[in-house]
Formats: C-alpha cells, structure tokens, sequence
C-alpha cells in the first residue's frame, strides 16, 4: 500500500451493510497489519478480512486498470489512490442509489459505531477517527474541495507521494470517463460483496 490511511472510507462503510462491528472492522483494514487478528472480536475480524478482499478485487479489476490508464504516465503511479478518492466522491453524491438510509444517518452510524469501540481501535484509526467525525469526512466526499483536500492530504504523508497533490486537475479532466467507469464497477463491487459475505458465513456454520 502506497499510503497508511484508507482513502475510500465510505465504500468500506458502506459495504457493512450497517453493521456496526463490520462497519468497524471494514475501517480497521487498511490500519491492521498481518494475519493474525485475535486482539479483535470475530465480528471485527469479519469485517478486516472483508476489507482485504474488496481491495484485493478492486485492485485487479479491468475496469480499474481502465480508470488507471486515463492518467498520464507522470501519475500513474499514483493513480489507484487517486480513483479510490474520486470514487468515495461518486458514491457520496449517488449515495441513494445504493442505500436506503440518508448519508447523514448513516454517517452518524459509523461514528457512533467508531466511539462505542473506541478502545479496540489501532492507535491511528483511533485518532484518524476523531477527524472523520469533526470534519464530517464522509458526508463532505460529494464537495470537489474536499476532495482535493484529500489529495493534497495524501500528498504530505510520505515524500515519494508529493506528486498527488498535482493530480487533479487531471482527475477532474477526466471526471466523466471515471464516473462512467464507477457505475460499472459498484454494482459488480456489491454482488462480488455480498457473494464473499455468504461464502464466509457459509465456512463459519460449517466448522
């Protein structure tokens, strides 16, 4: 991973399908580390190990590798993070097409999901947290400006991903290829979700 804080938080949220403790666990997945995941209760580690899966998916998907390609070479390196970022913009702004409760509701069931497992929380998401709530990150995915504030967010994590901060203007150039490219995606990206999620309850009542 080419950054330490997940970049498209509401797709994750969204793909918990409500439920508190894999609303958690969707949002521990890109702060967690290794396999072994017995510090978290089982609901949790359902929900981290689904996180992996979407990203692993989503990584090697042909639509994405699409959506990378639009970007000059000069970004390309960069251009997952950037489609993660845009695609949480979509989500957020089609946000009804895909759930039947308000985006504000929903949001507030993540933070409140987040606050009553505070304490089980990896140090970074605990306080990365506490900035999703103040700043109303999910709901504020739909302005353009949050978005490049993210980028540029992005941009002063590490050295090597200043580059970021410059995407955009190229991003935006592209704005209707990635969304054209978004529709076709999600709706894969939720039945490949809920398949995984059956499946894996399926291997737990089987044991």
């Amino acid at each position: 991973m080419l950054y330490d804080v997940s970049v498209n938080l509401l797709a994750h949220a969204l793909l918990a399908n409500s439920d508190p403790d894999r609303i958690v666990g969707q949002l521990c997945g890109d702060f967690v580390r290794g396999s072994n995941l017995d510090a978290f209760p089982q609901a949790i580690q359902a929900g981290i190990r689904c996180h992996r899966a979407v990203d692993s998916y989503t990584d090697r998907h042909p639509l994405n590798l699409e959506a990378r390609n639009l970007f000059e070479p000069e970004y390309r390196r960069y251009a997952g993070i950037v489609v993660d970022v845009i695609y949480d913009h979509f989500l957020a702004n089609d946000w009804h097409k895909y759930n039947n409760a308000p985006l504000a509701d929903y949001t507030a069931l993540v933070t409140e999901a987040l606050n009553a497992r505070h304490s089980v929380l990896p140090q970074k998401l605990q306080n990365f947290a506490a900035l999703l709530e103040v700043e109303n990150t999910l709901e504020r995915n739909r302005h353009r400006d949050h978005i490049e504030l993210t980028l540029q967010r992005i941009s002063g994590r590490r050295k090597f991903l200043k580059p970021v901060e410059r995407v955009a203007p190229s991003m935006w150039s592209n704005e209707a290829a990635l969304k054209q490219l978004f529709d076709r995606f999600f709706p894969e990206l939720l039945d490949y979700t809920y398949k995984y999620q059956q499946h894996a309850v399926e291997n737990q009542l089987g044991r």
